[in-house]
């Protein structure tokens, strides 16, 4: 265990040290040169909570940024739910390996590691404080850990830390994880946010990132002031307002007329938002991914092979995407983000092509007997009509995944198929598919930041709508939990996704995306996802 005394001195010369810089800031300051040569420019306030008699100015800030809550917002990462305020918590508080702009582990708060079959081994730097002063520690790490897993299964990090058995400090420095297999994956399970350990259950624990909170008032206003004792350069946005909304509408009225300077949203009422002239915007990927279930089972057409290709071909994914999702999704075909470091550039197979389609359906033994344009086949005496059943279902008051439906169906019917486009809630929906009362569903599943496949296509996942079940995608998808290193993994990845484009378990057609919008310059932003959606802020310039 650390020894208080020298703990007490490592938080004693920190505080000194902001204190110090705080004292710096200001014309003419004694230590004007200093505080320009660590980064300059920020304020060395402490939380509220560590100094009450501080006046916080819930008013004014460098950059005000909105989000959308309908309560009262959580800040701590072991209660936090909503993905508004665990993107932000991204500038708060760090992991021990970070990912970097393709989804690739890379060291953050650990230095290195290396790895002995099932039981890795992190070094983590040296010199890096917690918000209140506090060195950084491996029993900092364990601790956050623990009780990650402690606030149970609505914890958004709560899944990928299942993948490690055990982990322990074997020093100060040194942390030792035991995983649940040999595979290089376990590195994405490292990927939570640290919090020094004596404040884990407080409303704003303390990390080590860019930032550190401030106040939250009861109108769910929160400040954030760049944090002093950050152990890379300083931040040039000094002080971050992040104001509350009920809802996304109101949220991008108050953008556009200059309420806020930041929004980051994935509802599709900030599609026009996207093109006015006087905001920036980036879109980056959301993990909703959009896909068409097929019913496998011998009483519908969507068992043959050929019918499920067929329909890929005839739908035109470019026109789906903009009219349908307007614009705010991205082409895709396999269930991995395209801008994945274990993406199969050449899954993308299924141009739009309605010939391909329509020979694909004469191979079948589709053709058009009675010259009406419908495609028929012979069943004994009868003509039987390709007859589909399409279902789908809203979510909250728009109506796109319906569009969409009626969109694909239009697409369909151009090459022959007879489509009956039923909408249904979300519970009814799931009630047909699991009574095959159906041939396709056109359904969005959330995935998860760690590339894991399993659930979605291996026989009993708990996304595997269609009980699809293929003894070599199991054992592919067996095979990437003892895969250690990064060519094996991307290999099995490559083979993954090519198995889906060419059996076709599941349809799939595109991710939906977000978009950050601005009314300032936001060029310093990079590789935003789902749940880091003001990646690289703290080098934004003032």
């Amino acid at each position: 265990m650390r020894s208080m005394s020298s703990c007490t001195r490592r938080r004693l010369s920190a505080l000194a040290l902001a204190l110090a810089l705080a004292l710096a800031i200001g014309p003419g300051g004694a230590a004007e040169d200093l505080a320009s040569d660590l980064g300059g420019g920020f304020q060395a306030s402490v939380p509220a909570d560590q100094n009450p008699a501080a006046q916080v100015d819930m008013v004014n800030a460098d950059v005000v940024i909105g989000y959308i809550e309908p309560g009262y917002a959580s800040m701590s990462p072991v209660t936090c739910t909503g993905w508004n305020m665990v993107s932000v918590n991204q500038l708060v508080y760090e992991p021990v390996v970070d990912f970097d702009e393709n989804m690739k582990p890379v060291p953050m708060l650990a230095d290195n590691w290396v790895q002995d079959g099932k039981t890795w081994t992190f070094n983590l730097r040296s010199g890096i404080m917690f918000h209140n002063g506090y060195e950084l520690t491996a029993y900092d790490v364990v601790r956050s850990y623990q009780t990650l897993i402690q606030s149970g299964e609505s914890n958004p990090y709560y899944a990928r830390l299942q993948m490690i058995k055990n982990m322990e400090a074997s020093d100060i420095y040194t942390l030792t994880v035991d995983a649940s297999s040999a595979s290089y994956m376990t590195l994405y399970a490292m990927n939570f946010p640290v919090m020094q350990y004596e404040t884990l259950w407080e409303e704003m624990p303390r990390g080590t990132g860019p930032y550190w909170y401030i106040q939250q008032n009861e109108e769910g206003t929160i400040r954030l002031e760049a944090n002093p004792l950050w152990w890379k350069r300083q931040p040039e946005v000094t002080s971050i307002l992040l104001k509350r909304y009920l809802d996304a509408g109101d949220a991008i009225e108050a953008i556009r007329t200059r309420q806020i300077d930041m929004l980051s949203t994935k509802s599709p009422k900030a599609s026009f938002s996207r093109r006015l002239s006087d905001l920036a915007s980036i879109d980056y990927p959301t993990l909703t991914y959009e896909m068409l279930v097929p019913n496998l089972s011998d009483e519908s057409l969507m068992a043959d092979v050929n019918i499920r290709q067929a329909v890929m071909y005839a739908i035109d994914r470019a026109v789906l995407s903009a009219n349908a999702y307007v614009d705010m999704a991205v082409q895709c075909e396999v269930p991995i983000v395209p801008t994945c470091w274990l993406y199969e550039s050449q899954s993308a197979k299924y141009y739009y092509s309605p010939e391909r389609a329509l020979q694909l359906m004469h191979n079948a033994g589709w053709v058009d007997m009675t010259g009406n344009g419908k495609l028929n086949r012979r069943s004994g005496i009868m003509l039987q009509e390709p007859n589909i059943t399409l279902i789908t279902y809203n979510e909250g008051t728009n109506s796109i995944r319906e569009n969409a439906a009626n969109l694909i169906a239009e697409y369909m019917e151009a090459v022959g198929f007879n489509v009956k486009v039923t909408v249904l809630s979300k519970a009814r929906a799931r009630e047909y598919i699991k009574e095959r009362r159906y041939d396709l569903a056109l359904v969005g599943v959330n995935m998860s930041e760690i590339p894991d496949l399993t659930e979605l296509l291996k026989s009993g996942g708990s996304l595997n709508l269609n009980r699809y079940s293929n003894d070599n995608m199991d054992v592919l998808l067996e095979s990437v939990r003892s895969a250690s290193d990064e060519a094996t993994l991307q290999k099995l990845y490559s083979e993954i996704q090519m198995t889906v484009v060419e059996r076709l378990p599941v349809l799939g057609l595109l991710f939906r995306t977000g978009t950050l919008l601005s009314t300032r310059p936001i060029g310093g932003l990079t590789a935003l996802r789902a749940y880091d959606n003001f990646n690289g802020f703290e080098f934004l310039g003032n």
